[in-house]
């Protein structure tokens, strides 16, 4: 029976099954761009980088067939003003400014 326990952990191990990333990471951590403003510490944001031909390009995968995935991102520190931003949470204002009257798609702002 005590080898059937330690089985199923190593099979756990392998298959690569888990959970996704959870809320509170530090900066530099990867981090769950759903979790929104819980992703990273609450002086930080989840950056989740440029995207390439529309999408995000880091996933992270998990659950017990790897049905199940999300957007990884990296915490960073809040800008201040004139930091670039992409989003009103990269910025301590919470106002992330874009020269242009429509911004251009992907294009960066400043934080005010």
């Amino acid at each position: 029976m005590k080898h059937i326990g330690w089985l199923l952990a190593a099979l756990t191990l392998l298959c690569g099954c888990g959970s996704e990333i959870g809320p509170n990471q530090a900066d530099g951590s990867d981090c769950n761009v759903l979790k929104d403003e819980t992703a990273c510490g609450p002086a930080s944001y989840c950056d989740p980088g440029d995207r390439v031909n529309g999408r995000y390009p880091r996933r992270h995968t998990y659950g017990l067939t790897g049905d199940k995935s999300h957007v990884v991102g990296t915490c960073k520190p809040k800008g201040g003003p004139g930091a670039a931003c992409m989003s009103s949470d990269a910025c301590i204002s919470k106002k992330c400014m874009h020269a242009a009257v429509e911004p251009v798609p992907e294009s960066k702002g400043v934080c005010d």
